[in-house]
């Protein structure tokens, strides 16, 4: 059933995709790319890297401090000779024999650089926090992409939501443990694409994500708690916003949450981009492969800018793809804290490895450009001579794929 709700997602997409073309040839929307999605759950089993890269037990510490919280960089002046940290109320330093590497993630990454010192002087004065190394980049340039979900009622009750119900629950949670098949090793997800929303794009700007449950899907059973309503939507996700946001400290105390400002929508054509993203997930949900499974919409309710907007305020939510606090850039550039090799500039022995090296976002999901920046980077580290360069096109051909 799973496969059959997907199957009509891709024709409804295919379908408009062709109407598309057939009013319009120069293309007013194009898609580039239409699949099912690609997850990290070979045989039900979620995988993170070191299961992907097939390294053995002992390349993993024995002993990792799992319940520290780094607190700030050692300098002696502007090199990075270690790390403090925090465990159960007991501050340790470790020094490191070469270098110090930053993998904190967009958000821990510049806290900790702030806290140590290396950042804008002006923002680390109001926290009494003295300038080590300026750089005005630090928690800048933040970027995330934005989505929002039009929604439809099921005409009938899908598999996911009969399997859903509690005892059922417990049966298939079994039976994927141990067997590694069954609901409970699969996701209620469906396809996703890649379109441009104007034939002036350069590259596709908005994402499909389609789910074939509702985001308010829950345990159910019987007159203990009711049944939710079963339903289906499909998120429109803005892939190259103008808009950015910014990273700052709340104190000079490491436990304290950093204040985030995305600032969403705030810039450009964002807004107008989403906008017609959304009316993108309407024209494909009105094709006729879909009407055997809409009962009715439940939102926004037409194209207006009115109602979509309403939309975006009731659902806009981040997909989780954060970039850009400690971007890469030229000695030029007043905002870049790393240089091409990852290391931050005006420091010695110290570099940033994760999402937040990446000046602008990507039009896609980052886990994969994240796994080759650390790739790149432990090349960097170990000497490696660098791969020859390869320019990668996209025929004709590949734009619509199933």
């Amino acid at each position: 059933m799973k496969r059959l709700f997907a199957r009509a997602g891709l024709a409804a997409l295919a379908a408009l995709w062709v109407g598309v073309m057939a009013a319009n040839p120069a293309g007013a929307a194009e898609v580039r790319v239409a699949s099912r999605t690609l997850e990290l759950l070979p045989e039900g089993e979620l995988w993170c890297t070191a299961n992907l890269l097939g390294l053995p037990a002992a390349a993993v510490p024995a002993d990792p401090d799992l319940d520290a919280l780094a607190s700030r960089i050692l300098l002696d002046g502007t090199r990075a000779i270690g790390i403090e940290y925090m465990r159960r109320g007991r501050k340790t330093t470790v020094h490191a024999e070469h270098e110090v590497i930053l993998c904190g993630g967009v958000i821990n990454s510049p806290q900790l650089l702030m806290l140590s010192g290396i950042g804008d002087p002006a923002e680390l004065a109001l926290h009494g926090i003295a300038t080590e190394v300026p750089l005005a980049g630090v928690g800048k340039n933040l970027q995330d992409h934005i989505s929002v979900g039009p929604a439809w009622a099921r005409r009938d009750r899908g598999p996911f939501h009969r399997h859903m119900r509690t005892d059922r629950i417990l049966r298939a949670l079994a039976k994927a443990y141990l067997g590694r098949d069954g609901m409970a090793g699969d996701l209620p997800g469906g396809i996703m694409a890649f379109l441009k929303s104007r034939s002036d794009a350069a590259l596709p700007d908005i994402q499909l994500l389609f789910n074939a449950a509702p985001m308010t899907a829950h345990p159910h059973l019987g007159p203990l708690r009711k049944p939710y309503e079963d339903g289906f939507s499909c998120r429109a996700v803005l892939l190259r916003p103008e808009s950015r946001g910014e990273l700052r400290l709340r104190s000079a105390d490491p436990a304290a949450a950093p204040r985030i400002r995305q600032n969403f929508l705030s810039a450009g054509r964002d807004r107008q981009t989403l906008r017609d993203g959304v009316r993108m997930v309407r024209a494909i949900a009105a094709q006729p492969s879909m009407r055997p499974f809409i009962a009715r919409e439940l939102a926004p309710g037409s194209d207006s800018d009115a109602d979509i907007d309403a939309l975006i305020r009731a659902s806009g939510i981040t997909v989780h793809h954060p970039v850009g606090t400690c971007r890469m850039g030229a000695p030029s550039d007043p905002l870049a804290v790393v240089d091409p090799a990852l290391r931050v500039r005006g420091a010695e022995n110290l570099r940033v490895v994760d999402a937040s090296v990446m000046p602008d976002l990507v039009g896609g999901n980052i886990n994969a450009p994240v796994i080759m920046i650390a790739e790149k980077a432990a090349d960097l580290i170990r000497g490696r001579t660098p791969l020859a360069a390869v320019t990668v096109g996209v025929a004709a051909s590949q734009r619509i794929a199933g």
